[in-house]
């Protein structure tokens, strides 16, 4: 952990200030030490990601920074992509999706290339994916699994009117995740069947360890 509190606020900085450059050395960097991609999506590019957040929330910086940060760290997590995906496939899918209205993205795509490190082949859908799309998109390709992330509060009835539309057409487990959800996941997980809460990476992982 000393080496990651070495580099989250520095990379923190570089992002706020839009230097890509700075930012690509300071991932190889910190991966020369630490090689787990979730770790470095944990604990460098999440974490980072969430204060900027709050930055933005609080009004201390404007939505272009905001949006010029996801595609520092985007373009970032496209340069790992060959070490993402596994040779040995598991045959199962999931689709990923940002809920109705929701325009941040990064979180989902990072539980999808979980998900393809792993084998399983991760159909990620992006941001504001309208749920009429997601239903059709479901009956075509028939997943395994479905994840919906959730990264702004105000958006949380739309993630709730997605759970109840899913589950009328399907008994598909649904997983969820996301800032917004910190304080509210537990409780969604308890209120619908087949819904499982993963408050990071970690928690990710050990559910690929029991499915």
């Amino acid at each position: 952990m000393e080496n990651v509190e070495k580099y989250k606020d520095t990379f923190l900085n570089a992002l706020l200030k839009g230097n890509r450059h700075v930012c690509q050395q300071l991932m190889q960097e910190f991966r020369a030490s630490n090689p787990s991609i979730k770790i470095l999506y944990e604990e460098i590019f999440k974490v980072s990601l969430y204060d900027i957040g709050d930055l933005w929330e609080n009004n201390k910086i404007g939505v272009a920074i905001e949006h010029m940060a996801s595609a520092i760290v985007e373009g970032l997590m496209n340069e790992l992509f060959s070490e993402i995906m596994s040779l040995e496939r598991v045959n199962k899918k999931i689709i990923i999706s940002c809920v109705e209205k929701e325009e941040h993205q990064i979180g989902g795509k990072m539980v999808a290339d979980i998900f393809e490190k792993n084998g399983w082949d991760a159909c990620y859908l992006g941001a504001n994916t309208p749920i009429n799309e997601l239903v059709e998109f479901c009956d075509l390709v028939n997943p395994d699994l479905i994840g919906l992330s959730l990264s702004v509060m105000d958006n949380f009835q739309s993630l709730l009117k997605e759970i109840t539309e899913l589950r009328t057409i399907t008994k598909i487990p649904i997983l969820v995740g996301g800032q917004a959800l910190q304080r509210a996941g537990v409780q969604l997980s308890e209120e619908f069947a087949d819904l499982f809460y993963l408050e990071n990476l970690k928690s990710v992982e050990n559910y690929l360890k029991g499915v």
